[in-house]
């Protein structure tokens, strides 16, 4: 049984929902090709790269109509066209029923984890060469993000590691350089909101993992997002990455169910 969230004095804790389909037009308004068409509680995005998590119809609500996503959908022009619907909550058979007339025959779940960092511990002394990143590192970051993920082209990571997306002052990134110069392990977080701040593409390349990197990137992406300010962290983990974030304090706080 997964424990409660602490209480949080500056805000609602599921206001991470919202704040995830704000992170993700901030990524499709700056990838090349991306778009975004709706609001916060109910969006379509694109942003090109290669996870369905970063593509689709995005709920922040739970209890969606499915009158509401057709309606949604109806609003995209000629070539956006949907990848996932993406939905807060368990999908109803009406909503599985109406994805799959848009050939989303597919049932996913991907954890959605929290960690409140006002009790997140430090745990700065480790052995790797870690620091902020920026546009400068775009390059880099792309090709890490890219073999971390195993994704079959460049482009496919570059929207998490655009350079005027980097440039935003709601975004941090954090990378470890290996003794060549190389960025073996990166993430990046997107502060959209006072309190709360959203982890993504964290990655570590294949030769580098089981060492301990990416914890450290998380971890600074935490402490970058305390000195700003925020007290509520949270990301979606994959099955590789959950027992990572357990140890550090995050804990499964619900289910994001996907269509696709």
């Amino acid at each position: 049984m997964n424990a409660a969230p602490p209480s949080d004095q500056d805000g609602d804790w599921s206001i991470f929902d919202t704040q995830r389909v704000k992170a993700m037009r901030l990524v499709a308004e700056h990838a090349d090709g991306g778009w975004f068409v709706g609001d916060d509680e109910l969006g379509a995005v694109f942003t090109g790269a290669g996870t369905i998590t970063a593509n689709g119809l995005v709920s922040a609500r739970s209890g969606v109509s499915v009158a509401e996503l057709q309606g949604l959908r109806s609003r995209l022009r000629a070539g956006q066209e949907l990848r996932s619907v993406q939905l807060g909550t368990e999908a109803s058979a009406e909503q599985i029923d109406w994805a799959a007339t848009l050939g989303l025959k597919r049932v996913g779940e991907i954890p959605t984890m929290t960690m409140d960092l006002r009790k997140a511990t430090d745990a700065s002394a480790h052995p790797f060469n870690i620091r902020l990143a920026g546009p400068g590192d775009s390059d880099k970051m792309t090709q890490c993000i890219t073999d971390g993920f195993e994704l079959d082209t460049l482009a496919a990571s570059a929207p998490f590691a655009n350079r005027s997306f980097l440039a935003r002052p709601e975004v941090t990134a954090v990378v470890v350089a290996g003794a060549d110069g190389d960025i073996v392990s990166v993430g990046v977080s997107v502060h959209a909101a006072s309190h709360v701040v959203g982890l993504y593409a964290i990655a570590t390349h294949p030769e580098h993992r089981r060492q301990g990197h990416g914890a450290a990137v998380t971890r600074g992406l935490m402490a970058a997002a305390r000195e700003h300010g925020a007290t509520v962290a949270y990301l979606q983990a994959s099955a590789s990455g959950a027992p990572v974030y357990t140890r550090i304090g995050f804990i499964r706080h619900s289910t994001r169910t996907y269509l696709f």
